[in-house]
């Protein structure tokens, strides 16, 4: 007999994890269904399992698993059976890591198990997917489930690619401003010193401390190298921790200009996905624990689980999201009006496009106050450079004459 950790949730809008002995994961989950039980999820105890489930194929890409759900609902509505569909999309799939995760899904499926529970046994698909699925499996509307799904999907990745296309040009910036003075570091003050040594020119205080400092972090290059390179290192090891990453997130929320974009996003994110999985019919409290776990920020993850326990023991949404001291006023009433007229996923979807609308226009805004400075910053090191570099050579010429 084996151990499993199980997440389960009840009839009464309760999510519970313990742990449950069984032969097989499959029996366990019919175990566990005959029980009424609505499964989140199994995992095997011991940590040999663990491992074997950590070497599965690598990340799909979010553009091969849209295309894929675009497929798959076009063959779903189609009436074709699902087994021979998911072998359809294996054989069509351009992406290894989904081919070989529609293939154990495939497997799992052709063995009884239900399509939910083939997909999140995986391991390489979204939990909000995986919800989604088994939301359209118990109310016999797996097509429209998977619709609302592809709008979500093309939604969030519109937005994510608006978001970050617009952060191309300042990093290009950055990364530009870093290699001039690199190659200034490298090449030119070298040169410039040996020319003024051979000359034996007196040169000014500026000059001097350029090519000193220059020259000093030439020698120490290797060593600087090896401090970024560790530094880094003991960064992602410290970002392992949940309390240094909430500790870097609030940090991030309280930056000028940036914190405020930030919060907007991850409230937006929050919003569409909570909105997703209540069109699908989940229950409010499994739709939390959804979303609790398919948002990037640790801050706003610890809020949507302290909203969970609220919600749990009878509360309101919009009264336990105010009490995280996370969400912006304007979200908040929102979702109160929502909750009041009872239509909550309509309320949220609205709420998602008004703050995505809003993080584009402060996007716009950064951006423009942004590329002049980093353009003012390449100016001046560059005319920094020429001047520290020219001084001597005037000096030069006014003695001759």
């Amino acid at each position: 007999m084996a151990e499993f950790v199980c997440k389960l949730g009840t009839d009464a809008g309760r999510v519970l994890t313990q742990t449950e002995q069984a032969r097989s994961e499959e029996e366990l989950r019919q175990r566990l269904r005959a029980q009424g039980y609505l499964v989140f999820s199994i995992r095997p105890k011991d940590l040999l399992s663990m491992q074997i489930r950590a070497s599965r194929p690598g990340k799909i890409r979010p553009d091969d698993f849209l295309i894929f759900n675009q497929q798959f609902l076009t063959l779903s509505k189609s009436g074709l059976p699902l087994q021979k569909s998911l072998e359809l999309l294996a054989q069509q799939s351009q992406s290894e890591a989904l081919r070989r995760a529609i293939e154990e899904v495939r497997d799992k499926v052709r063995a009884g198990a239900l399509l939910s529970e083939a997909f999140e046994s995986t391991g390489s698909f979204p939990k909000i997917y995986c919800a989604a699925v088994r939301a359209g499996e118990r109310s016999g509307s797996l097509d429209r489930v998977l619709t609302q799904y592809v709008t979500y999907q093309k939604q969030t990745r519109t937005f994510r690619k608006k978001f970050l296309s617009a952060l191309i040009y300042p990093a290009f910036l950055m990364v530009f401003l870093g290699g001039l003075i690199v190659f200034v570091i490298t090449f030119i003050v070298p040169r410039f010193a040996e020319l003024y040594a051979d000359l034996g020119v007196e040169l000014p205080a500026l000059t001097t401390f350029v090519i000193t400092f220059a020259m000093g972090i030439k020698r120490l290059s290797g060593l600087i190298l090896i401090a970024l390179v560790a530094l880094a290192l003991l960064v992602r090891m410290a970002l392992r921790s949940s309390r240094t990453r909430l500790g870097w997130e609030r940090l991030k929320i309280r930056v000028p200009l940036v914190g405020k974009l930030l919060l907007k996003f991850s409230v937006a994110e929050f919003a569409r996905t909570l909105a997703t999985l209540l069109q699908g019919g989940i229950p409010i409290v499994a739709a939390l624990e959804t979303a609790k776990d398919s948002v990037t920020s640790p801050l706003l993850a610890r809020a949507i689980a302290q909203a969970q326990r609220e919600v749990a023991g009878g509360r309101a949404l919009s009264s336990s999201l105010r009490l995280s001291g996370f969400f912006p006023p304007i979200a908040l009433d929102m979702m109160e009006v929502g909750e009041t007229t009872g239509a909550m996923s309509g309320m949220l979807e609205a709420l998602a496009e008004f703050f995505e609308e809003d993080v584009n226009i402060d996007l716009a805004t950064l951006v423009a106050l942004v590329d002049p400075i980093m353009i003012a910053a390449i100016a001046v090191a560059v005319a920094f450079v020429l001047v520290a570099f020219y001084l001597p050579l005037f000096s030069m010429a006014a003695k001759v004459q």
